[in-house]
């Protein structure tokens, strides 16, 4: 009897541990991806409210601020958690897709680079012109793209995207840019732009593509 018992509390408390293991959490996708590739920075958003938070880089796992992306770049508070990073390859340059402070009632995201000079992080010059009126996809197709691809003048001034796709390798990064229709609101038409980094962090965009219309429209499934 008192063997039988022994046993049951062994199988117990295997099917306890079993179950405890199964329900502890995994480390989150955001915190992997937060970290650069050479584990040495990583990319944080310090909750201040409900829905928003303050975006920064430390100096991995301490909490010695390296660059606040949030007083540097204005953030939008209700959008800051939606906020990217991407880093290069090297750890050497990181890009940065967020919305800065925008009228409520549009929608207006943007990306911003530094590289990484001495140990210490520094800005990059903006993929487009940030006091212009013009649309962003505008002002990149305008100087990198044939007339016949330009993005159809009924592009909707309430709806500005652009933000990097991806890292190819440490000095070549691509660019997305959309036109959302004024009057569908439709993704009408998206442009990817691929953007070529010098040792200084002097960038040129080498290469101006429309995306096709099957490919626009399997992306705009994806959001």
């Amino acid at each position: 009897m008192r063997s039988f018992f022994i046993l049951l509390v062994i199988v117990a408390c295997a099917i306890s541990c079993s179950f405890s293991n199964a329900q502890e959490p995994s480390p989150s996708k955001g915190e992997s991806a937060a970290l650069s590739p050479d584990k040495q920075w990583e990319y944080k958003c310090v909750e201040y409210a409900v829905v928003e938070c303050r975006p920064q880089i430390v100096k991995a796992g301490t909490t010695e601020v390296v660059v606040d992306l949030d007083q540097e770049l204005t953030v939008s508070g209700s959008d800051s958690p939606d906020a990217q990073i991407l880093w290069a390859p090297d750890s050497k340059r990181f890009a940065f897709n967020y919305s800065p402070i925008h009228a409520h009632h549009t929608t207006f995201e943007t990306v911003a680079f530094y590289q990484l000079r001495n140990d210490k992080w520094v800005a990059l010059r903006s993929p487009v012109d940030e006091a212009s009126q013009q649309a962003q996809v505008v002002q990149l197709a305008k100087d990198h793209l044939p007339k016949s691809v330009n993005p159809p003048r009924h592009c909707a001034p309430d709806r500005d995207v652009l933000k990097l796709r991806n890292w190819t390798d440490a000095k070549t990064a691509t660019l997305y840019a959309s036109c959302y229709g004024r009057t569908s609101g439709q993704l009408d038409a998206a442009f990817l732009f691929t953007l070529k980094f010098d040792e200084d962090g002097n960038w040129k965009i080498v290469k101006g593509y429309r995306m096709s219309q099957r490919e626009v429209e399997q992306l705009e499934k994806k959001q």
